[in-house]
C-alpha cells in the first residue's frame, strides 16, 4: 500500500463505498421489481377486484393489448356465450379516447378470469402517454372501476 499515491487510496474508497451503497440497496430494487409483477394498477369495487396485468404494442404499433385479471370474492356465475366480462370499457390515452376492436377471456378459478382487451391507438401519441381504462359494470355488477398506468416508451 505504499506505492500507493493518494489519490488511488482515494478512488479505491470511493470505490468500495459505492459497492457497500449498491449492497444495501439491493433489497429494495428487488421489492420495487416485485410490485412491478403484480401489475401496472389495480382497483376494487363491490368486491371485485380489476387488475391491468401488462400491455403489449402489437399490429406494427396500431394497436395496444391489455391483459387483465378479474378476482371476485364470490363464485359468480358468467353466461358461456358472454363476448365480454366487462360493461362498455373505456380507454384513454390522455384525453383521447381509443376504440376497441376485441374482448376475450377465461376462467381460470371459481373467483378469478383473465383476459385480454385490444384497443387502436391513435398516430400521434405524447412523450409519456397516460392510460387510462374505466368500465361501470364488471361481471353483471355495477360499479366503477378506473385503473391510470403510464406506457413505457421503450415498448412503444
Amino acid at each position: 500500500m505504499r506505492n500507493l499515491s493518494k489519490y488511488n487510496v482515494r478512488f479505491i474508497g470511493v470505490a468500495i463505498l459505492i459497492c457497500l451503497l449498491f449492497g444495501c440497496a439491493s433489497p429494495t430494487l428487488v421489492s420495487a421489481e416485485s410490485q412491478s409483477n403484480q401489475g401496472l394498477g389495480s382497483i376494487e369495487d363491490n368486491g371485485i377486484k380489476l387488475t391491468i396485468t401488462g400491455y403489449s404494442i402489437v399490429n406494427s404499433g396500431q394497436n395496444i393489448r391489455l391483459y387483465y385479471t378479474i378476482h371476485s370474492n364470490s363464485n359468480i356465475q358468467v353466461n358461456p356465450h358472454a363476448t365480454s366480462l366487462m360493461e362498455s370499457p373505456h380507454i384513454w390515452i390522455g384525453h383521447t379516447l381509443v376504440r376497441e376492436n376485441s374482448d376475450s377471456y377465461k376462467k381460470v378459478s371459481n373467483n378469478e378470469y383473465k383476459g385480454t382487451i385490444e384497443a387502436q391507438l391513435q398516430h400521434y401519441r405524447p412523450e409519456t402517454p397516460h392510460m387510462t381504462f374505466k368500465t361501470h359494470g364488471i361481471l353483471n355488477q355495477k360499479g366503477e372501476w378506473t385503473v391510470r398506468f403510464i406506457l413505457n416508451n421503450a415498448e412503444n
